[in-house]
């Protein structure tokens, strides 16, 4: 019997804003899946009641903050773009502001905040758009999803248009025929 394999990350629970580290099993919505509700669960015994929600400090925050994320942040979503951009956004001020005759330090810092504020700016602009991207894909699964029920609608009617039609001339055949029989 295999024995249970430990979490990697088994000091806190994965952090919901942070997704791209924790993998999830969800997927997109869709509308031609009917959604089933479960029974209400008991209620939990008083000492794993959740406690009140309070506002984080920042040395808890800074304790989410494992080694591993300095090799991955790379990975999440957007974070390339970004700092791809602010690096040249950066280079690029840095360099003008020493051309144009300011003291190396100055342009460096000059550099610096330029950086950050470009790759800030693309790392929002590029969520934005991912947004906006997984809003037109949950529209199209919506939009195909009543398109295949409207089709199937439509296809089991005149699925029924056709027995019946069938029927009736069935019948009509059946009164037709003469009720002796010369043979």
């Amino acid at each position: 019997m295999p024995t249970p394999q430990p979490n990697p990350r088994d000091q806190a629970p994965p952090d919901p804003s942070r997704s791209w580290v924790h993998p999830t099993d969800e997927s997109f919505p869709t509308t031609s899946q009917p959604t089933t509700t479960s029974p209400p669960l008991p209620p939990l015994p008083p000492a794993q009641q959740p406690q009140p929600r309070r506002k984080p400090t920042l040395a808890e925050a800074a304790a989410t903050i494992k080694p591993s994320d300095f090799l991955t942040f790379h990975q999440a979503p957007c974070a390339r773009t970004g700092l791809l951009t602010g690096i040249g956004a950066g280079a690029a001020t840095g360099v003008l502001r020493w051309i144009l005759g300011k003291p190396i330090p100055k342009a460096a810092n000059w550099a610096v905040g330029a950086g950050v504020l470009a790759s800030l700016g693309q790392y929002e602009y590029c969520q934005f758009q991912r947004h906006q991207e997984r809003a037109k894909v949950r529209r199209v699964v919506e939009v195909y999803a009543a398109q295949q029920a409207r089709e199937r609608r439509e296809r089991e009617e005149e699925e029924r248009r056709l027995r019946e039609s069938r029927e009736r001339e069935e019948e009509e055949r059946r009164r037709k025929r003469a009720w002796w029989r010369f043979w």
